[in-house]
């Protein structure tokens, strides 16, 4: 039988070995059209997005931006950094959409690195992604071992059923189907491994070319153009499908993406630089054989001799309004901004919808239009925001005001949410204006919501969940 090595004997054969933990987070800090990283400044964003981290959490932001944080959804105090995954959707066989809950929250884990290299802790406005939204298969002509090969082996996904048979890690690079869903009673997990090379750049135009991963995935060589090396991470975010079991439908990703090849997450830092250097260099972090408790962070010194360690209740705690002022439960006929189930994002023609419910404030609908002549209105609705870069610090968000054009206002029962109506140019004297642009629909419900969104549940963890932490060489399954 192979004996366990002490920690220090361990230590000793494997000089390039760094502490290793899993960081729970809790329930999403907000579920947003927001993404401070791809398309900063820009509200809404491309797709919805659930997001975990500092309170300080914005359109805009910057590691001294997060650092005004007044919480976290996550375990370690002195973490403000932010970590987002696109939302899961399940369409009904009516074509109505619903939001899937998430499960347990999501967990993050800092690896351990086991070739020798150096590796350094990640810096100051410092953010990377990881997947590619816009995939839809696997590409077969990406020869294994390249970066855009790498980039797909990278994500996995697992039908968790605790009194079943464990599936291997990322048993599965394509998402389960609607019938293989009903194998997932206690959750799909999907699980997304980030690249650890470095070029030494803060960031890039695709905000992926800046990074790489080496030759074994979580560790092996860098390529020589991302010589350093920085901590692997790894999310693991578990959804509750298991609910809708016995309805007729398919689950689809915010991005509109059924297959999961589209799968992605981001990360922007907001780490305590010193917290995280001590606590990557702790050895009471490192386990003495790596088993399925491997990781506990309540075993690393750094965090629990410092107070860092904050428990569900308080993670579950932390949340935030949404910033484009929506909420994105639904149900939807089609999915919040230009994402059509099945297609790729940006594939809706000329019109580009929101499809969001406006948070509960009266009880009228009001369509306000925009002319681009001959109106009181002198604001153009059809260029997106400016983006600016993501080093901004934005500490107060300011109202933008522009005059309005009131064309209805009537009291209405409770809807089922549609796409934004096109106001009928044709009705429009044509003497007083040319064109008409819809710009905002506030659609509410006559009554006040009697419970929250979202309420905070204590997290329990599961042990089956946490997979064994071992190399493997790549592979396609």
């Amino acid at each position: 039988m192979k004996s366990v090595l002490s920690i220090a004997a361990f230590l000793l054969l494997n000089p390039g070995v760094h502490a290793f933990w899993r960081m729970q987070c809790g329930s999403p800090l907000v579920t947003d059209m927001i993404d401070p990283l791809v398309q900063p400044g820009v509200s809404p964003a491309k797709h919805v997005h659930n997001i975990m981290g500092g309170d300080a959490f914005d359109k805009t932001t910057s590691w001294a931006r997060l650092q005004e944080s007044t919480c976290t959804s996550c375990e370690v105090k002195g973490d403000k950094s932010i970590y987002w995954v696109p939302t899961l959707y399940f369409q009904k066989a009516s074509g109505e959409l619903v939001q899937v809950n998430q499960k347990d929250g999501m967990l993050v884990y800092y690896i351990p690195e086991r070739g020798g290299s150096a590796v350094e802790t990640y810096p100051k406005n410092f953010g990377m992604m990881a997947g590619d939204p816009k995939l839809r298969i696997f590409d077969e002509s990406n020869e294994a071992g390249s970066e855009a090969y790498m980039r797909q082996m990278g994500i996995g996904f697992n039908c968790l059923n605790y009194g079943g048979t464990p599936e291997a890690f990322a048993a599965r690079r394509k998402m389960p189907n609607k019938e293989e869903m009903k194998g997932c009673v206690n959750g799909l997990r999907a699980d997304i491994i980030f690249p650890s090379c470095w070029n030494g750049e803060l960031d890039s135009d695709d905000h992926r070319s800046h990074m790489a991963y080496p030759s074994s995935m979580e560790d092996g060589t860098c390529p020589d153009t991302h010589p350093r090396r920085l901590i692997t991470m790894k999310f693991e975010t578990l959804f509750d499908v298991a609910e809708f079991s016995d309805v007729d439908g398919t689950f689809v990703w915010s991005t509109g993406d059924e297959t999961g090849y589209g799968y992605h997450g981001d990360f922007y830092n907001g780490w305590d630089p010193e917290l995280l250097e001590a606590a990557y260099k702790d050895t009471s972090c490192v386990p003495p054989e790596t088993t399925a408790t491997g990781g506990d962070i309540t075993q690393c010194n750094t965090f629990t001799s410092r107070n860092q360690l904050q428990s569900p209740l308080e993670m579950n705690a932390c949340k935030i309004k949404a910033i484009t002022g929506k909420e994105y439960t639904g149900p939807f006929e089609k999915l919040p901004g230009c994402n059509p189930v099945g297609g790729t994002p940006g594939d809706c023609g000329s019109v580009v919808v929101e499809n969001a419910v406006a948070a509960p404030s009266s009880s009228v609908v009001q369509v306000v239009a925009h002319a681009h002549e001959k109106t009181t209105s002198t604001t153009s609705t059809t260029p997106s925001p400016t983006p600016t870069p993501t080093t901004i610090s934005t500490t107060t968000r300011k109202k933008q005001t522009s005059k309005k054009v009131e064309v209805a206002s009537v009291p209405v029962a409770k809807p089922v949410v549609t796409a934004n109506p096109v106001l009928d140019v044709g009705s429009v004297p044509e003497k007083k204006v040319k064109e008409v642009v819809v710009t905002v629909v506030e659609t509410v419900y006559q009554t006040v919501y009697n419970q929250a969104v979202e309420t905070a549940t204590e997290y329990v963890p599961h042990h089956a969940r946490h997979r064994r932490f071992f190399r493997r060489a790549p592979r396609h399954l």
